[in-house]
């Protein structure tokens, strides 16, 4: 943490965390009213969030994205796009003998817009077998579309920052924050290797100070700590005990009535 005034540190940043608590600003202005965070849900992987299916494949994709739907409260009636896979992508590249290093080269998942209007979101199909990723990156792609007809937000060179604020804000931040960063290493008789990758553009600290700030605007955290990885909600806890020494950072911050 840094210095800050009086002698308090800062949790984040001085730039970056000015940043994150004008970010909440705005979405709070611009989206309150349709979405409003006292009563929005704090997703968890449960069964409640996301009921078992036997779909494979683009249908149980389809599942999913139904589900994180439902949580953003952007159902189809309203907010009408297509769902597609991407082609599959390489899955690492071998760089001796026996090892072979894997990271990210293709993105998670896309948003675009068509000429004819129609909103398209693409996801990788190897995200099917790893059913918290595909959910963090469906809600941010879900994200984009939400601010895409703010045309000054878009327009904002932190405009991926915001997205993924977008999904805590929208109650999905425990699958974002979850799989910020992955690093693994895997080895047997035959061959040894590492792999890494990265979901979203918040750093995992900023992840943490965003949940932080989303369970004391909602008055409640869910209990999202029994859901998030160890060392992402050991970052959660002193960001709450720093928001508790400062609450000036959040006194400007109001949920809007519905």
């Amino acid at each position: 943490m840094l210095s800050g005034l009086f002698g308090v540190r800062r949790f984040l940043d001085p730039d970056v965390e000015d940043w994150h608590l004008d970010t909440w600003r705005i979405l709070i202005e611009r989206f309150g009213t349709e979405v409003a965070l006292r009563d929005t849900p704090v997703a968890l992987p449960t069964r409640e969030f996301f009921p078992p299916t036997e779909a494979r494949g683009h249908d149980k994709a389809r599942h999913i994205f139904d589900c994180v739907r439902a949580i953003m409260q952007m159902p189809e009636a309203d907010w009408p796009c297509r769902l597609e896979p991407q082609p599959r992508r390489m899955t690492g590249e071998r760089v001796a003998e026996f090892v072979t290093i894997a990271g990210d080269q293709d993105p998670n998942g896309t948003f675009r817009i068509e000429p004819d209007g129609e909103v398209v979101i693409s996801y990788a199909p190897d995200l099917l077998d790893d059913p918290g990723a595909l959910v963090a990156t469906l809600a941010h792609e879900m994200a984009h579309y939400l601010l895409a007809a703010e045309a000054d937000l878009v327009e904002d060179e932190t405009h991926e920052l915001m997205t993924d604020l977008a999904v805590v804000y929208a109650g999905l931040g425990v699958f974002g924050a979850n799989t910020a960063f992955r690093f693994e290493q895997h080895g047997d008789a035959f061959s040894q290797g590492w792999s890494s990758r990265s979901s979203g553009y918040l750093s995992p600290r900023s992840w943490a100070f965003a949940l932080a700030v989303f369970g004391r605007l909602r008055g409640d955290d869910g209990d999202m700590g029994r859901h998030l990885k160890s060392e992402v909600d050991q970052l959660r806890r002193q960001a709450l005990k720093y928001l508790d020494r400062t609450p000036e950072l959040l006194a400007g911050i109001q949920p809007a009535a519905v």
